[in-house]
């Protein structure tokens, strides 16, 4: 799950051992410097403020570790289940850059060979990529497709993603490992300021994770965890948005989601809508459009079917779920 920790130092490459220590809980640094003596980690790199590396835990495939420097904070997620704070994954692949930077391949160095060669050259690596592993089709696609564009691209990908009936936990981390592509891809523009771009990039991802989460097997919560650290993305998103306008369709939006989320998504995102209107000074915004759900439910009682029916119970949960939102709204408006 993508988190941000404050941290002594806004650059990577001066980050200390008491920086990171801040980060965990003593048992979880214990644990993350016992990954990294034994070995655990894979395929380390670094590229500008970011570092990346596998880590070998308790599921026989690796997981996924990407932790970056922002504005005095560590942006770390990882593909693990654990969802209460920083794993002992993100601490083994950041005890190891402070103990041991020259083991990570500097992905800069590959940058300045191939800034060098002809396009031919060029074409035969990607291809050479692309037969290794498939999935960078994503990658490539992605960013070939322009930014007005992006939002059907990726939506008609995500579609594909999701087209089976059904998926059990097995397949669901290849899902994760999918989305995650386009997660990492709003991040990089979100650090090139290209706001609209990766909101109009992760909106149809959160989308769909709503629509689809019902159909999956999710008994480790890789995809529960993923949609979190997207909801985060989403807020920091919002943060830099000035027009008041754009920001109260995207708060409405994610609004909808709360509607429609199932099996526990809908507590990431009543943390999102109790926490930011108030930060982007739009709770009474959000106060009123919640009410003026209710009302609208209030009044769909009068043409639904009798009282113990499913749509009136449905009716009555989306009510209730609004009244929490509510309450958590006016009680925050005064923190």
């Amino acid at each position: 799950m993508q988190q941000a920790g404050a941290t002594g130092s806004t650059d990577l490459r001066k980050l200390t051992e008491q920086d990171i220590s801040k980060l965990f809980s003593p048992k979880i640094l214990e644990r993350g410097i016992e990954y990294f003596e034994e070995g655990r980690l894979q395929r380390p790199f670094v590229y500008r403020s970011s570092i990346m590396a596998e880590c070998h835990g308790t599921q026989p495939e690796n997981y996924h570790t990407s932790i970056d420097v922002r504005d005095d904070n560590i942006v770390a997620s990882c593909t693990c289940p654990y969802a209460f704070g920083y794993c002992k994954h993100i601490a083994a692949v950041l005890y190891a850059w402070v103990k041991r930077p020259s083991a990570f391949a500097d992905l800069g160095e590959s940058e300045e060979i191939l800034s060098r060669l002809d396009k031919s050259q060029i074409v035969e690596i990607v291809m050479d990529m692309i037969r290794y592993d498939p999935d960078v089709m994503y990658v490539i696609n992605l960013r070939l497709t322009s930014a007005g564009e992006l939002t059907d691209f990726t939506r008609r990908e995500v579609a594909a993603i999701f087209s089976e009936e059904y998926v059990d936990y097995l397949n669901v981390r290849e899902i994760v490992k999918k989305l995650d592509i386009f997660r990492e891809y709003a991040s990089d523009l979100a650090r090139e300021k290209k706001t609209d771009t990766a909101l109009a990039l992760i909106e149809p991802v959160i989308d769909a994770i709503v629509a689809n989460y019902t159909r999956l097997d999710d008994a480790d919560a890789l995809m529960a965890n993923f949609f979190g650290a997207a909801m985060d993305m989403y807020g920091s998103l919002l943060s830099v948005i000035k027009d008041e306008g754009k920001l109260r369709i995207h708060l409405t939006r994610a609004l909808d989601w709360y509607m429609d989320a199932e099996w526990g998504l809908e507590s990431d995102v009543l943390k999102f809508l109790a926490d930011y209107p108030v930060r982007l000074g739009q709770n009474k915004y959000m106060i009123d459009a919640v009410e003026l759900k209710i009302s609208d439910f209030k009044r769909s009682f009068i043409s639904t079917s009798p009282k113990y029916s499913e749509e009136h119970e449905y009716i009555d949960e989306r009510i209730g779920r609004l009244n929490i939102l509510r309450s958590e709204l006016r009680r925050n408006a005064f923190r």
